[in-house]
């Protein structure tokens, strides 16, 4: 999209109020900021990794009002990304899996995002390549239930599955 500029006193005012530091955002998952010339005004723009090249990417609104996430049409993807977990760049043998790529930058390295509640089979399919997988879904009852039908699914390949669930958002 256009736009793509470094982090704005805004955006970064917004991270710091989710408790993040900007700076490691910017280093390790090369986030960036969208500004108000563009129809994803006020974003964060949060490109997708494969194998170490930018294969897609998604938007995050720093307004929780509307739409949270926007992400590449299939037009715009070198690959489909609901085919990849965001993240998957960092992981060794224990996948941590969670709904979106704030919450994937929240735990750091080892976590995944499957970007929202839903998963595809190519998902999946990477998912079972790692030994331990740990699903931590958000609280709310819906999101639960898709931890619970993930889980259902991981378990019957090699491995362990644990499904963690928290009790504060």
């Amino acid at each position: 999209p256009k736009g793509i500029r470094p982090l704005s006193p805004v955006q970064r005012v917004y991270l710091k109020g989710r408790n993040f530091d900007p700076d490691p955002l910017e280093r390790l998952w090369r986030v960036q900021g969208i500004g108000l010339a563009s129809k994803l005004a006020w974003r964060l723009f949060i490109p997708i990794y494969y194998r170490g090249e930018v294969v897609s990417w998604t938007t995050r609104s720093i307004v929780d009002d509307g739409v949270r996430y926007l992400s590449a049409k299939p037009s715009e993807e070198a690959l489909p990304h609901k085919q990849l977990l965001f993240g998957e760049d960092y992981i060794r043998h224990t996948i941590i899996v969670v709904e979106g790529p704030l919450d994937c930058m929240a735990i750091g390295p080892g976590a995944v995002a499957t970007f929202g509640l839903g998963f595809s089979r190519s998902q999946i399919k990477k998912m079972v390549r790692y030994a331990r997988r740990i699903i931590v879904f958000d609280s709310e009852f819906k999101a639960q239930q898709r931890a619970k039908q993930l889980c259902s699914l991981l378990t019957t390949f090699p491995g362990k599955t644990y499904r963690v669930e928290l009790d504060a958002e």
